[in-house]
């Protein structure tokens, strides 16, 4: 009996406590790795989503629009083009300094080659004209010291075309022996007078007056002859 009995039990405890085969466990350790899997790509998707959604629920920030300004440019009116040709510069080299000399020394005097008439007795020259002579002519008026006539060359007797006459009359005598008003003028540094008057041939002369000291010198000239005349009166010298 006693045999009967253990060999009932024992196979009770092999019931109660089965010992899995090796297949089961692999089966197990594998579903395990997949639930796990599942689970983690499971948190993984529900994590995107999360993500997503709150992207899309974020307010989207507005940008203000920036007014626009308007850049006025005032218009203008052209100038006119003025088209100014360049000079041509010639430049000469120059090897020598040239010395500029007065003006006045570059004047040429036109009386330069006259002939002079001096009297020696009265102290007084003038020249007078080429192709022109000088004749002392003796006056019965004895207020008349010296009488020259100035004539071209080749005049007949008698002709006065530009006289010079010196005497003893003073400047107010001499004036008066012709009452109309004359014109002030220099001569040889001395203040004269000029005067118009008329020969007895209704000619037109030029009288002028020159006090020489105490006494004077009186100039008649034909119209004729005034631009000699004028010239003739520049070279007049009183040395006395």
């Amino acid at each position: 009996m006693i045999l009967i009995m253990d060999n009932q039990v024992q196979p009770q405890e092999s019931l109660l406590q089965p010992t899995p085969p090796p297949t089961l466990k692999r089966l197990r350790f594998k579903t395990l790795h997949i639930i796990i899997f599942i689970i983690v790509l499971c948190i993984i998707s529900l994590s995107s989503t999360t993500y997503l959604l709150m992207a899309n629920n974020k307010e989207v920030p507005i940008l203000k629009s920036v007014p626009q300004t308007t850049l006025e440019i005032p218009s203008f009116t052209p100038f006119p083009t003025k088209i100014i040709s360049k000079p041509t510069i010639t430049l000469t080299p120059t090897l020598t300094p040239t010395l500029k000399l007065p003006s006045t020394s570059l004047k040429t005097d036109p009386t330069a080659s006259w002939s002079a008439f001096t009297s020696t007795k009265y102290s007084y020259s003038i020249k007078y004209p080429p192709l022109w002579t000088a004749q002392t002519i003796t006056q019965q008026d004895p207020k008349i010291l010296e009488y020259v006539v100035f004539n071209p060359v080749a005049t007949k007797a008698g002709t006065l075309s530009i006289t010079l006459s010196y005497g003893t009359r003073t400047n107010k005598e001499a004036l008066a022996l012709d009452p109309q008003i004359g014109e002030s003028m220099i001569v040889a540094s001395v203040s004269a007078t000029k005067k118009n008057s008329k020969d007895s041939n209704g000619y037109k002369a030029t009288n002028v007056i020159v006090p020489f000291g105490s006494n004077t010198i009186v100039f008649n000239a034909k119209d004729a002859f005034a631009s000699l005349f004028n010239q003739m009166l520049t070279t007049l010298k009183l040395t006395k």
